[in-house]
């Protein structure tokens, strides 16, 4: 049954042996990943962490922004950290705590879905760690205000990806 998706942006969706009949009409989240290296490289970071969802949105395109990042060269990943599927009481002040084990990687990869980026954002206010982190957000953040309500502060400076879009009269 031949598919077209308007939002499944899963890399693997592109192996024409496996999925034979499906196409999108977005690109895939490799090319964010490329995207998002280059502006890791533009802001002269090379020392990041990444920060993915459990899942394959999540880690997929972590998996591409570092493969992404080799290619390019002169891009040192401080550590890959996985937020769970269904994370415990206190899980994101946990996230907060490794992030900071390497506090000179100041600069945050996020591959999250919205409530772990909001929750991300709360244990970093509730940490005292406004403005610590600099933020480089998927398309699950874009231009969503959702995220970022009320935690203004510690999402400053955040830049995000978002594909290329526009309305169709009619």
């Amino acid at each position: 049954i031949p598919q077209i998706s308007y939002a499944s942006t899963a890399p693997e969706l592109s192996d024409p042996g496996r999925y034979e009949f499906f196409s999108r009409v977005v690109p895939p989240d490799s090319y964010q990943a490329q995207a998002m290296v280059a502006v890791v490289r533009a802001l002269g970071w090379s020392y990041v962490s990444t920060l993915a969802s459990e899942g394959n949105y999540g880690e997929s395109g972590v998996e591409a922004f570092v493969q992404s990042s080799r290619e390019a060269g002169g891009l040192c990943i401080a550590q890959s950290i996985k937020i769970p599927r269904e994370p415990k009481p206190g899980e994101f002040a946990k996230v907060i705590g490794r992030l900071m084990e390497t506090s000179t990687a100041r600069g945050v990869v996020l591959f999250a879905n919205e409530d772990d980026i909001r929750r991300v954002l709360q244990a970093a206010t509730q940490a005292n760690l406004s403005g610590h982190f600099s933020w480089v957000g998927s398309d699950s953040w874009g231009a969503k205000m959702a995220p970022v309500q009320g935690l203004e502060e510690a999402a400053d400076g955040a830049i995000t990806i978002l594909p290329k879009r526009a309305s169709v009269p009619g």
